[in-house]
């Protein structure tokens, strides 16, 4: 298990500023005028600055070029490298209001990346995201989720975006009473309360969770995830034990499963990459638990199953942030 700095909500961060950012301009700039395009230039870029650099990269670049750097990148760049490219330079909250739309807008739901984008976030990235999806659509994000989504896993859903989960120190003896209710609304009597099971999953802090967790296991001698296996189904069930994952297993596998099928699932690849090089902290959590896991380090992984300047850019990304 991963520790737990890794998911609670961090103060906003105010980066120094960014000395080169001027200097990254001017080559990203150079690298994409003319005929032809140096994707070297890019993938170093790209590939090697933090969020927070490459949106005062952004900025320099706008101001002194008069069009911003995404307009150069979708007219230099095509397929999966052009995606990867945009995620990396898009604003953290943005691009999740962005996926957020993306994964309800037509014909269904992909619920798989709803889940993920509602369900591992802490309450100041869900804040973020609320608002970034309002500016940049014109509504509100629970309004659309609440028209996609039905039962148990919008009630869910909609719980967690009210923002009210815990941010405190665990609490071991609170610990134990939850595991005790847990039981005893879920696996100790004919039905499910699903009510008891929204309100802790969707406001204990993630670190109180695992402490319910261990407990659960004391109490009954296997975990919670398996209790809610079988207790609940759909996305309800693919909800709950998200949230009850740690960020870096989640990741781990959900990188794992981009790659090791017949294909890749680039457009989760890409959402993964984008979200965990936030954190070099959870990046090499990540690659430890991946290395563990699958005998192999994430980045290589990535590597071999991708091709081209993509590949070369995803390799850059995930080898610079789990880098020891």
């Amino acid at each position: 298990m991963a520790t737990a700095h890794l998911y609670q909500s961090q103060p906003p961060s105010h980066p120094a500023p960014y000395p080169n950012a001027a200097a990254d301009a001017e080559r990203l700039y150079k690298a994409m005028k003319g005929l032809g395009t140096d994707e070297k230039v890019l993938n170093e870029i790209l590939g090697t600055r933090t969020r927070d650099q490459l949106q005062e990269v952004k900025k320099v670049f706008e101001q002194k070029y008069g069009k911003t750097l995404a307009h150069w990148i979708k007219g230099e760049t095509s397929g999966h490298y052009e995606e990867l490219c945009l995620a990396l330079i898009e604003d953290k909250a943005d691009y999740d209001a962005l996926m957020v739309n993306h994964a309800i807008k037509g014909l269904g739901t992909d619920d798989d990346e709803l889940v993920e984008l509602i369900c591992t976030r802490t309450n100041a990235e869900l804040h973020a995201m609320k608002q970034a999806y309002q500016r940049l659509f014109h509504k509100e994000a629970e309004k659309d989720i609440s028209g996609d989504t039905s039962g148990d896993y919008k009630r869910l859903l909609l719980a967690i975006l009210r923002c009210e989960r815990a941010e405190t120190a665990v609490n071991v003896e609170e610990a134990k009473r939850d595991a005790n209710l847990l039981y005893e609304k879920g696996e100790g009597k004919i039905g499910t309360d699903e009510n008891t099971f929204i309100e802790i999953l969707s406001k204990r802090s993630y670190p109180q969770l695992h402490a319910i967790n261990t407990c659960y296991i004391n109490l009954r001698g296997h975990s919670l995830e398996r209790a809610i296996k079988s207790e609940t189904s759909g996305n309800f069930r693919k909800a709950l034990i998200t949230i009850l994952t740690p960020r870096d297993e989640y990741f781990a596998d959900k990188i794992h499963d981009s790659v090791a099928c017949v294909g890749t699932k680039d457009h989760q690849l890409i959402r993964c990459i984008s979200f965990v090089t936030n954190s070099k902290p959870l990046c090499q959590a990540i690659n430890s638990y991946y290395a563990h896991k699958h005998k192999n380090s994430v980045a290589k992984d990535v590597g071999s199953d991708t091709s081209g300047n993509y590949g070369k850019l995803c390799s850059s990304v995930l080898g610079n942030r789990t880098a020891l």
